[in-house]
């Protein structure tokens, strides 16, 4: 079947064909045809456009539980259909998403443990222990100390003052008086070294009170032996008994003058 354009086309050649003849044949020799049309259709009739469907549809589906464990899940659905009335095509696109969050960790406290503040509390009555004991021992020393300085003074005053004076005496009566007025003083400053000795806070400060024991008790034996005696001596024996006390009175000096206290 020849289109409408086409029958157009051979209408419009075979005007100018008629045409030509007539004007080649000066006085009409050419009869033309007279079932030729004479009426041409100019009318075109264009094809009708093909309609479009269009159809989305969209299925969206969200479904979220939540736990303790904080698990969601999410399902998206997109369907998509487009039809011509040529050829019909469908589009499908299935989007799907599924999230899952992390369980959260249960919340832990930030202050210690109970055994830690065990631990602390053993550590703080152990710190304040050996403070306290510090403290104490401190005061023990400085009181033994103080004891053995005025012990120190009293064996000073006996080597330095009470047997020269002693021994100045016109007789062996006023000596032997001057001397045992003194016995109750002497026996206390002994009493005195002794426990100064027993009690030491430590080995060196017990040492230092029995040397001094020692070379007092020294001196006050050789002064007790010179003036006890009441019938007369010779002069080699005076010489020699005087002689005993010079030495231990230079021993008690050296060592007093050599030592101290402790601080």
């Amino acid at each position: 079947m020849k289109s409408p354009v086409k029958r157009f086309g051979a209408a419009a050649a075979g005007v100018g064909l008629v045409l030509a003849l007539g004007a080649c044949s000066g006085s009409g020799g050419i009869t033309l045809p007279t079932n030729l049309p004479t009426t041409i259709s100019t009318s075109i009739t264009l094809p009708t456009l093909p309609t479009q469907t269009q159809t989305q549809t969209q299925t969206q589906t969200q479904t979220q539980t939540q736990t303790e464990t904080r698990t969601e899940t999410r399902t998206e659905t997109q369907t998509q259909t487009v039809t011509a009335t040529g050829t019909p095509t469908t589009v499908t696109v299935t989007s799907t998403a599924t999230a899952t969050a992390a369980p959260q960790p249960e919340p832990t406290s930030s202050g210690l443990p109970a055994w830690a503040w065990v631990v602390l509390v053993i550590l703080l009555l152990a710190l304040i222990g050996l403070i306290a004991w510090l403290i104490q021992r401190t005061r023990v020393r400085a009181a033994w100390d103080a004891r053995l300085a005025a012990t120190r003074q009293t064996a000073g005053w006996v080597e330095d003052s009470l047997v020269p004076q002693t021994m100045s005496k016109a007789t062996a009566e006023e000596a032997a008086a001057t001397w045992r007025s003194a016995g109750p003083r002497l026996l206390a400053v002994d009493q005195e070294l002794h426990d100064l000795t027993t009690n030491a806070p430590d080995v060196e400060r017990g040492d230092a009170a029995q040397q001094l024991r020692g070379r007092l008790s020294a001196v006050v034996a050789a002064v007790s032996a010179d003036t006890s005696t009441t019938a007369e001596m010779g002069a080699d024996e005076m010489r020699a008994r005087r002689a005993t006390i010079q030495s231990a009175r230079t021993e008690l000096r050296n060592y007093l003058g050599a030592t101290s206290t402790h601080r």
